[in-house]
């Protein structure tokens, strides 16, 4: 069975989101919003990382965040255990701190990380935990903090500043700050959607850019299966790369895939193939390959093999 994974490589940039287990308003009690907020600099020390922007909430917590090396994962595992272990210490308390794994979700350059930045700084005022005008008193947030004239390291303005053709300085935030008044201002009731574009599937961005990537991870890592529900249109790029290289090694067009009978031998192949090298399942190849009903898949393969 091909193992599971993250996505990793440098340079990436995630938006990574994490719950309090039974969304229990975690980051409320006893001070534990700033002890995770030191344990998040802390990792960021550790692991090199770029935090272009983050939000603390009172039961979960969004990251924006670069890794010059591919080690989001190492990172993630030492940032929530710890966390963990100090939370459990803290409160005399034992057993999980977050619910399930957390999600990971790759970022495009350049306007989708603008996008992504706008939405975790907003995310108090969206949640009505804080007025827009009251936003730089959210202290458990990178907002206030880009503020200073000296930004502590790890925190990064300077990339989502340069996409709204602005330096990085404390001038600069200020108007960044009216460009988050005339994002909320626009439309205040677009929370759903915006959770819906920056919160779901596995990548954000350019159609062109997520094809690259997906092309770039199927050539270097055909072995893998991408870890997560939210990586189902990753392998099915996957799966689909295989189905067109045999396709093309047989001469098979897709004008074949409909004229040719539902259990055509060289349709018969590349399913078996599918089904010993990937996790593709039976609905996904009938559908592909037109074989028909979903159950003809398993019962032409095993025919094959008599």
């Amino acid at each position: 069975m091909p193992r599971k994974q993250r996505i990793e490589y440098p340079g990436a940039i995630y938006h990574v989101i994490s719950r309090g287990n039974y969304r229990k308003e975690l980051f409320l009690q006893q001070n534990t919003g700033e002890a995770f907020e030191r344990c998040l600099f802390e990792a960021v020390d550790r692991c090199g990382w770029k935090l272009h922007a983050y939000v603390i909430m009172s039961n979960h917590y969004h990251l924006v965040v670069e890794t010059p090396e591919p080690n989001l994962v190492v990172g993630m595992k030492w940032l929530q255990s710890t966390f963990a272990t100090r939370f459990n210490r803290l409160r005399k308390e034992r057993g999980h701190v977050f619910q399930g794994r957390y999600k990971a979700i790759l970022i495009g350059s350049d306007r989708p990380l603008l996008g992504l930045v706008d939405y975790v700084h907003l995310n108090p005022v969206r949640a009505k935990v804080c007025p827009l005008a009251e936003l730089k008193s959210y202290a458990l947030s990178s907002y206030p903090k880009y503020f200073k004239k000296k930004v502590r390291t790890g925190l990064c303005r300077a990339d989502f500043l340069s996409i709204l053709d602005l330096p990085d300085s404390l001038g600069s935030m200020r108007r960044y700050a009216k460009h988050l008044e005339l994002r909320e201002e626009a439309d205040p009731q677009r929370r759903e959607e915006l959770m819906k574009r920056y919160c779901r599937g596995w990548f954000i961005g350019e159609k062109e850019e997520r094809k690259a990537l997906e092309k770039d991870l199927r050539e270097r890592h055909p072995d893998v299966v991408w870890e997560g529900s939210e990586m189902k249109g990753l392998n099915e790029a996957t799966w689909d790369g295989l189905v067109s290289e045999r396709m093309s090694a047989l001469g098979k067009t897709e004008d074949d895939l409909k004229a040719d009978r539902k259990g055509a031998d060289w349709k018969v192949q590349i399913a078996k193939e599918l089904r010993s090298k990937t996790t593709a399942g039976n609905l996904w190849i009938a559908q592909r390959l037109n074989m028909g009903h979903p159950s003809r898949v398993t019962n032409l393969i095993r025919k094959d093999r008599a």
